[in-house]
């Protein structure tokens, strides 16, 4: 793979931009952690427990999601997985009492779907859904997407969860179920993300890419080729207005 980090133009021209929302749109990583120290704090236990929590329930959310993607689970539902996961990480990180544990699981999953926007992705998203037709598709179940674009003031033209085809990202299908359900044009069509592993997924099914640099997830400069790489979704929106 090509493993030029420079700046990389795309001469296509868009008409639809696909957005990744958790780590890309929203700040998952960082409100969670925060909740988890909101929890440690209530419970008298070490803070720096908090990062650790964090960190394991993310491991072991992706492996689920990576064995249903494979096919080495049955599906199960993104909800029902975070909760799951949850549950082993709280397990596995242990201070809590097995009566907190369901009030726990509660708090932190409500952080999830009320996970707090980036600084720039608001106005971003606003000022280029006037141009761009603007869609979230995401991993995360449609009621979580739901509440979290609620919460967060974010407002899409469509909303795509991988759920509508039991399966997840980076499944190609969930890349061909919204460029079919939308009838999309995969040559107009440019899917935004902060990990690469989506956006490689994606460039497979003929969808340009931009890497977006968000602080927890893969850097900009990651290696890769991708038609766009942007230090936050204001920087990229400026990079499709001189495109």
């Amino acid at each position: 793979m090509n493993q030029d980090h420079g700046p990389q133009k795309s001469q296509r021209r868009f008409t639809t931009l696909l957005f990744d929302v958790f780590g890309t749109v929203v700040d998952l990583r960082g409100t969670v952690t925060e909740a988890a120290r909101a929890y440690l704090r209530d419970s008298e236990l070490d803070q720096e427990r908090a990062q650790l929590l964090a960190e394991e329930w993310f491991v072991l959310l992706n492996a689920s999601l990576t064995e249903v993607c494979t096919g080495k689970r049955p599906w199960s539902g993104h909800d029902e997985l975070m909760r799951r996961s949850l549950v082993q990480a709280l397990e596995r990180i242990g201070g809590q009492r097995a009566g907190r544990v369901s009030s726990t699981v509660e708090k932190l999953t409500l952080a999830v779907r009320r996970a707090r926007a980036w600084p720039d992705s608001l106005s971003a998203i606003s000022d280029l859904s006037e141009t761009y037709r603007v869609v979230a598709l995401s991993n995360a179940s449609a009621a979580t997407l739901t509440d979290l674009s609620a919460a967060g003031g974010l407002r899409w033209h469509c909303v795509v969860s991988s759920e509508f085809v039991r399966s997840y990202k980076p499944d190609p299908r969930v890349y061909a179920f919204a460029v079919e359900t939308l009838r999309l044009d995969v040559s107009e069509t440019l899917m935004i993300a902060a990990h690469t592993w989506d956006l490689e997924a994606a460039a497979r099914e003929g969808l340009a890419t931009a890497l977006v640099g968000r602080k927890g997830e893969d850097p900009m400069d990651a290696p890769g080729t991708f038609d766009f790489r942007a230090r936050d979704l204001t920087d990229l929106a400026g990079q499709l207005t001189v495109a």
